[in-house]
């Protein structure tokens, strides 16, 4: 069931996150394509060699350097991005906006971060495994420090 079928609350309650089992299902490597987003002191050290590895220097490191989302990237390039700085926790549509209005709303032409249009990028999505977190995997708290994935 989509978001959008919740009713009105829908959108606060329904959580995305990054699946790592569609990777593996695609047969296609979470690994690289994370890796290819480690900033440059990141790369120059040892990779990590599991995918929660991969999540942590993200989050630790890489996410917290400038650069790491910009107001010309891809608008679904930037939810993933934003899904590897939690650290792969799953956020709600409103989380996902206000993240992207705090480090990519400054561009000199105003995008839209609207709710139904993230919405619709995030459904649609067939290249970066971003999924709806099952209800209740994350309970109802606001901010939770667990992802779908065993780590």
């Amino acid at each position: 069931m989509t978001a959008e079928n919740n009713g009105e609350n829908g959108t606060d309650r329904c959580r995305y996150f990054i699946d790592l089992d569609w990777y593996r299902e695609q047969e296609r490597s979470f690994a690289r394509l994370a890796s290819a987003r480690l900033c440059p002191s990141s790369q120059k050290k040892k990779p990590p060699k599991t995918d929660a590895g991969l999540l942590n220097a993200v989050k630790q490191c890489c996410s917290k350097s400038d650069g790491y989302i910009t107001p010309d990237m891809p608008l679904l390039e930037c939810v993933f991005r934003l899904l590897l700085a939690s650290g792969n926790k799953p956020l709600t549509l409103k989380q996902i906006q206000a993240r992207l209005l705090q480090r990519a709303g400054d561009a000199a032409e105003p995008r839209d971060f609207s709710i139904p249009k993230l919405q619709r990028i995030i459904e649609h999505d067939t290249f970066y495994g971003l999924r709806p977190a099952e209800p209740g995997e994350e309970g109802e708290e606001e901010e939770t420090n667990t992802s779908p994935q065993s780590e």
